[in-house]
């Protein structure tokens, strides 16, 4: 007898549902919940294998916007849109197993896909419509959105299929239609729709701009000049004629700027300001803050943009107290601009601090440097004075920077370890006494009556053709380095190329060193000629038996002893002090020495270059052919002097000839050169604008508009658009 059949028997049983299941460590302080995969997958069982993401995130990855798109302005949406990070081509995708084969996300697809974006912290695809306009429901129902709106999409098996059906799907094509409206009317070539459809509005509008657009003139211009602002009587209603009190260069200005568009023929400017509301005057201080603050931010906005998209940047940084006792540190980048080819050393703002600490102003660096929206992770070098808290080797600024950035080498200022190496030469007992009575002649001189007695008695020698009535003031490393200090404080110089120039130095020195006798019996004759002009007599010291204050060195003449006491221990002690001061930076440059070929490489000069690939591994496309390509470099630096007849000496003249599609990996690395900081004078040259806006009379200048005003005089050739300003203060709550 057979079986009893039921009637389910004829029905297979329904397997439960198997979830994608998926393990995935980020090494990242964002916490991230796991989503809810909507593929379903009853045979194949996939697997991530553990991905190691580089704590060094982009601030600009897309999951940083998923859920924060109420939060922006129309503005920061386009803008985080266009900056959406994008994987370099060297950056290693992690890979998933899907049903025993290895998959992982193609650089190819964001080509094809242009909305599409790839997150490092999950390691996931985005719409990057869909994400910054924030979509979370669409579809047939108005379902709740999933992957690639609000969740990232992993599935890599599937990925084209995927792709193209988002595309089309309603809610996608409505966010791409929602950013190109925004576009529109951010870039003015549409008018909002409240503008549309309230035409009074958009009158009200332009009258208000004619209202303001004196202020921001007048404030640029002010700022341009780095003169005052405000005057004894700065306030109230500002009228057309000349007042009795002075109210200020900014208030002069704005009188002068209607009057002249009056007399040109449009008196609008000045029936706005007439008929304007007492409230509308819009020239109080707080006014002239936010113009000032918005005008720091677009200039600011500029800079950042060059510096992240050239990728390579170094950080300039020195502390001075103003004039109101306030420490302020100034914090600068220098990078290399590939559009225009030079190198640019740029100001970005002044940081009041309290804490002197090496960790804490390090921490204000990368702080600083982060809430600039600067990507921090492209820091290559760091670029300080000599001070402990500045370079110290464990605790310093640069030793706890360089515990985040490891490729962010230390380079002391070059002018700085000239000059000291310069002072230290000068304390010889010997030079430090002469100096010591000629820094004393020039005080006592140093009065009105006796500064004329002495132009009078310089007018009698003879001597007024030479146009120098005055005596200056003794600097000990101005009457030996001054040509070359200035040399080095150009932004365009490389690190190889200033220590060639000190080489030439050193060079000079020993050649006078080996021919002592007579390159001193030349010195020894002049200054002769020069004391019989002036009737007075070399003469030997007094020689004893025990001197203290100065050298008690026996010689048969007056010449053998100032060569034996002053002349030969200054070049030793010069000599020795440039050799030690700059051997760091000849060990910073051995490996890029490699890359401007004189002779075909040794097998020592290959190691060279070997170790400063390894060092720059992360930051090169391919580290594994970097030396056949800087052999095959060479031979077409061979070819282009000798069909071009350039000596190619310098980074910039080879990165000008350097191909960045057949040679990435040398280009890469003469940008790093260039990128090295030589000096830290662009933070010195912040100080001395410091000191002409923050004087005795203006010791009260708060911090924000300190740094608008020193942007606009720093950076004079970064134009300000008043339309830019307008759009910046209309962001701004009232």
């Amino acid at each position: 007898m057979s079986k009893r059949v039921c009637i389910t028997d004829f029905f297979v049983k329904k397997v439960p549902r198997q979830e994608l299941t998926q393990s995935i460590v980020v090494k990242t302080n964002i916490e991230e919940s796991n989503p809810d995969n909507e593929y379903s997958c009853s045979r194949n069982q996939i697997q991530h294998e553990h991905v190691h993401c580089d704590s060094r995130v982009s601030l600009f990855d897309i999951k940083l916007y998923v859920g924060q798109s109420q939060k922006l302005s129309n503005k920061e949406k386009i803008e985080y849109f266009q900056k959406t990070w994008t994987p370099e081509s060297t950056f290693v995708f992690p890979t998933s197993e899907f049903n025993k084969k290895k998959l992982k996300f193609q650089l190819n697809w964001l080509e094809k896909w242009k909305w599409l974006a790839y997150s490092q912290i999950n390691d996931g695809a985005y719409c990057k419509y869909c994400v910054i306009f924030f979509k979370t429901e669409g579809g047939i129902g108005c379902q709740t959105l999933g992957n690639f709106c609000l969740k990232p999409f992993r599935m890599w098996y599937k990925a084209i299929e995927k792709f193209n059906h988002h595309e089309k799907c309603n809610y996608h094509l409505q966010s791409v239609e929602q950013y190109q409206n925004i576009v529109a009317i951010e870039t003015g070539k549409q008018d909002s729709i409240d503008l549309q459809l309230n035409k009074a509005a958009k009158v009200q509008t332009e009258l208000n701009r004619k209202i303001i657009i004196p202020v921001i003139e007048s404030i640029i211009v002010c700022g341009r000049q780095g003169i005052a602002l405000r005057g004894h009587r700065d306030f109230g209603t500002l009228t057309i004629e000349n007042p009795v009190e002075n109210d200020g260069n900014f208030r002069a200005l704005m009188r002068f700027y209607l009057n002249a568009t009056k007399l040109s023929g449009d008196e609008s400017y000045q029936l706005a300001r007439t008929n304007c509301a007492k409230n509308a005057q819009y020239t109080s201080w707080k006014i002239q803050n936010e113009i000032i603050g918005s005008c720091h931010e677009i200039i600011l906005s500029k800079i950042v943009n060059e510096v992240n998209n050239s990728k390579c940047f170094s950080v300039i940084a020195d502390k001075t107290a103003d004039v109101a006792g306030i420490e302020q540190f100034s914090i600068c980048v220098r990078y290399f601009d590939s559009k225009t080819k030079i190198v640019k050393e740029q100001f970005l703002k002044f940081v009041p601090v309290m804490d002197l600490s090496g960790s804490a102003l390090a921490s204000i660096i990368i702080n600083e440097l982060t809430e600039m929206k600067i990507e921090v992770q492209y820091l290559i070098g760091q670029g300080y004075d000599g001070a402990a808290s500045m370079s110290g080797r464990f605790n310093g600024v640069q030793a706890c920077i360089k515990k985040e950035y490891k490729t962010a080498i230390y380079v002391h200022c070059s002018s700085h370890s000239l000059n000291l190496a310069v002072s230290y030469a000068c304390g010889l007992q010997g030079i430090r006494n002469t100096m010591g009575t000629i820094e004393k002649v020039f005080v006592f001189l140093n009065t009105p009556k006796r500064q004329a007695e002495f132009s009078k008695h310089v007018r009698e020698l003879n001597q007024a053709h030479n146009r120098k009535e005055k005596l200056q003031q003794l600097c000990s490393t101005r009457w030996y380095t001054v040509s070359l200090c200035i040399y080095l404080q150009k932004p365009n110089i490389d690190l190889i190329q200033a220590l060639d120039h000190i080489d030439n130095v050193v060079r000079q020195l020993h050649s006078v060193r080996d021919n002592v006798d007579e390159e001193f019996s030349k010195c020894f004759v002049e200054l002769r000629r020069k004391s019989n002009d002036l009737d007075f007599e070399i003469k030997m010291p007094r020689i004893t038996k025990r001197q203290t204050y100065r050298q008690n060195t026996p010689s048969n003449t007056v010449q053998d002893y100032f060569k034996v006491t002053l002349f030969i221990p200054f070049l030793d002690s010069f000599i020795s002090q440039l050799n030690d001061r700059f051997i760091n930076h000849k060990e910073i440059i051995q490996g890029f020495q490699m890359l401007f070929p004189i002779a075909p490489l040794t097998k020592q000069q290959e190691k060279l270059i070997e170790n400063l690939v390894e060092f720059y591994a992360n930051d090169l496309e391919d580290s594994l052919t970097v030396l056949a390509e800087v052999k095959i470099w060479h031979y077409q630096v061979f070819k282009i002097r000798l069909e071009t007849n350039l000596k190619m000496v310098t980074a910039i003249e080879v990165i000008s000839n350097c191909n960045n599609a057949l040679y990435p990996n040398t280009y890469k690395l003469l940008t790093i050169l260039l990128t090295l900081p030589v000096t830290s004078c662009e933070a010195e040259r912040s100080f001395s604008t410091l000191k002409r806006i923050k004087t005795y009379l203006r010791n009260s200048t708060a911090d924000n508009r300190l740094n608008g005003l020193a942007a606009l005089n720093i950076h004079r050739e970064i134009k300000v658009d008043i339309d830019a300003v307008i759009k910046e203060l209309a962001k701004k709550k009232r």
